[in-house]
């Protein structure tokens, strides 16, 4: 219920007004770990495979073998550490702005003059929360959920991290004394394998985040 005296709005509003800027802080302080996490975890790739690019020149290849197996096994534990902390921030972006979205809602039934105004959702219902990430583009595709959790910061993470543990196996085929087509073969299988795995993982492992938070207001 709404308040009704103009005292109880001037409260209600000014706890609503500070939850909600606390809320918006929560959302940006995530989004920017999260990017600076993949930014991190990018940009130690690259140096290593620079460095690898280097030695390459000056060492035979199960020298080489033994090298990339050894830092990529430690890249894909950075970036298996990456991923797990990225799906976290993620479903803590979510139940940030689930709750925004409930705020909204209570500044239209203080002041129903102001809901023609929002732009985002008032809503806190499965829609209302993929409306405001951006999927409702995919809605129409078999897998919504999926594809939109692809595109996110923990997708891209989980893809690099697959590209890795490929190189771990291609190079460690190739070490067991494979040729290059099944060592490709090999990386291509357990980067497929690996990505797959663990974007199913994360679509879980998001719902059950958010499995918890009720909806109050959902559509009608």
């Amino acid at each position: 219920m709404p308040p009704t005296t103009i005292e109880d709005k001037s409260a209600t509003l000014t706890i609503l007004t500070t939850e909600h800027y606390t809320l918006q802080m929560v959302r940006s302080a995530t989004i920017a770990d999260a990017s600076s996490r993949a930014g991190h975890l990018l940009t130690t790739i690259s140096a290593s495979m620079i460095a690898l690019g280097f030695v390459a020149q000056l060492v035979p290849l199960p020298v080489l073998l033994t090298l990339v197996l050894v830092i990529c096994s430690g890249l894909f534990l950075i970036g298996l550490a990456t991923l797990l902390r990225s799906v976290e921030l993620g479903v803590e972006d979510v139940q940030a702005g689930l709750g925004i979205n409930r705020i909204r809602h209570m500044y239209g039934d203080i002041e129903p003059a102001t809901r023609d105004v929002f732009v985002r959702q008032v809503h806190d219902d499965t829609l209302g929360v993929e409306v405001d990430a951006g999927q409702t583009a995919w809605r129409n595709a078999r897998r919504p959920r999926l594809i939109g959790t692809a595109l996110s910061v923990a997708g891209l993470v989980n893809l690099v991290n697959g590209l890795v543990g490929g190189a771990i196996a291609g190079a460690a085929a190739g070490l067991l004394g494979a040729g290059l087509l099944w060592s490709i073969i090999t990386g291509v299988a357990a980067a497929t394998v690996l990505v797959t795995a663990f974007g199913v993982a994360l679509g879980r492992i998001g719902r059950r985040g958010v499995a918890p938070i009720s909806t109050r207001f959902p559509r009608n």
